[in-house]
């Protein structure tokens, strides 16, 4: 299972609280907030980007939505339309918009020499990656907002998501099959904020069944034939929670049950393979296979064998209400909290401090932690020596080993999407433009 969940992060309350607070203090420039926020920390040298392309040249911002395939950039533009650049170069290579009546792009998919583009409304149209060719354009799928797309087999799977108002009408969403060659729509189902392609099985997780209570999804999880919508199997699973996990073979799906106890399920089968007492959060499955980590709204962390679903170890990693995210690389865990993942007060007004840190895996053990008086707004992504991590306007890398900030590189402006990295080039997307660094 990637540990990059495709999560959107946009700024924050606490972000605009804090710029406005330094304001009206007289800071000036970056340096001087940066003391403000940060006294202990030292600021990283910027690394120069290996290319820089700027929105405006598509006569728009960039939506939430990153994808690289094939030596290519794709995202979505708010003009609305579609961007693909080169991905070792930056240069454009074509862009698309779409018709009338599309007010917004949504998500961007590429995969088999096309790339899909899923707008918030729900219509879909298909391009030939190599040079924007449009290859067919489907209608709204459903009400709803463009969550995820993937294409398994022949089939092309889209996500809508439900949206409830409580002062007015909601969105229903639709979880939808079509075919990927034509855009002829196979089977529709009710949306589920469960969404994991399983490429190698075939298979799409999601919850199944038809949707009784708007406010309370507890339809159990099922495994999605994607040519036809059937479900061959399906499992209880907590209504409190939108996260499974995939050991990285794919013969093992892990779940919460209604229970919040932590379920192993083989794949293809459904049968039950151990289920243990556990907790409610976001599940995470090591790179190896090998460990389960559960992370709660309440900032515990716990670390199960996957094997035998026997728990090593259980600590508490945050206070209040935050969301670690984790990452799992050489006998290490690496954490990250801020932005829509924990809570705290600054000067008497309510937002976020973040975090990184450092956990021996086998024991749980700190080895090192950075505080920050600024969100941290992706989960971590371990690459070699580094450990990068997305601030408010920066990306941040941090040494693995000690924790020290080693560079960062700055953005245009807001960071929109969690940073993307592919053969060695770390890829961010900002709602001003595409940067790529080489690490």
């Amino acid at each position: 299972m990637s540990l990059n969940s495709n999560s959107r992060f946009r700024p924050s309350r606490r972000t605009f609280l804090l710029t406005a607070t330094a304001g009206a203090l007289g800071v000036g420039g970056y340096t001087g907030w940066e003391l403000l926020r940060d006294k202990d920390v030292a600021v990283p040298p910027t690394r120069a980007p290996l290319w820089d392309f700027e929105a405006r040249q598509t006569g728009g911002r960039l939506n939430f939505s990153l994808a690289v395939d094939g030596g290519g950039v794709f995202a979505a533009t708010s003009s609305p339309g579609i961007l693909a650049l080169d991905a070792t170069t930056g240069r454009k290579r074509w862009s698309a918009r779409l018709g009338e009546g599309s007010w917004e792009s949504g998500s961007v998919t590429v995969a088999d020499g096309s790339a899909y583009l899923v707008t918030a409304t729900g219509a879909v149209q298909a391009y030939r990656a190599d040079d924007g060719e449009l290859l067919w354009s489907a209608r709204e799928l459903g009400s709803g907002y463009s969550g995820a797309a993937a294409v398994l087999g022949s089939t092309l799977c889209v996500q809508l998501t439900r949206y409830v108002d409580d002062e007015g009408p909601g969105k229903p969403g639709a979880l939808c099959g079509l075919d990927s060659a034509t855009g002829r729509v196979r089977w529709t189902t009710p949306a589920s904020g469960i969404f994991q392609p399983l490429p190698g099985r075939q298979l799409l997780f999601a919850r199944t069944g038809e949707l009784t209570d708007e406010t309370h999804d507890a339809r159990p999880v099922g495994a999605v034939n994607p040519l036809t919508g059937a479900v061959a199997w399906e499992a209880p699973a907590s209504a409190d929670e939108e996260t499974i996990g995939l050991s990285p073979d794919g013969d093992t799906v892990y779940l919460l049950d209604e229970e919040h106890r932590l379920c192993a399920y083989a794949t293809g089968t459904g049968e039950r393979r151990w289920r243990v007492p556990a907790m409610d959060g976001v599940i995470t499955v090591t790179e190896d296979g090998g460990t389960v980590y559960v992370c709660t709204y309440r900032g515990d962390l716990a670390s199960y064998d996957a094997r035998s679903g026997e728990r090593r170890w259980r600590r508490t990693v945050a206070k209040g209400y935050s969301r670690p995210a984790v990452a799992h690389r050489d006998g290490r865990v690496f954490i990250t909290s801020g932005d829509g993942y924990g809570f705290d007060s600054f000067f008497g007004m309510g937002g976020e401090r973040g975090y990184v840190l450092a956990l021996a895996a086998d024991s749980g053990k700190e080895l090192w932690r950075v505080n920050r008086m600024e969100p941290c707004s992706s989960p971590p992504t371990a690459v070699g020596d580094d450990v990068i991590v997305t601030h408010s306007a920066d990306w941040w890398a941090y040494d693995a080993r000690t924790g020290k900030p080693r560079w960062r590189l700055a953005a245009a402006s807001s960071i929109t999407a969690d940073p993307y990295v592919a053969s060695g080039v770390l890829y961010g997307l900002c709602d001003d433009g595409i940067r790529a660094a080489r690490l």
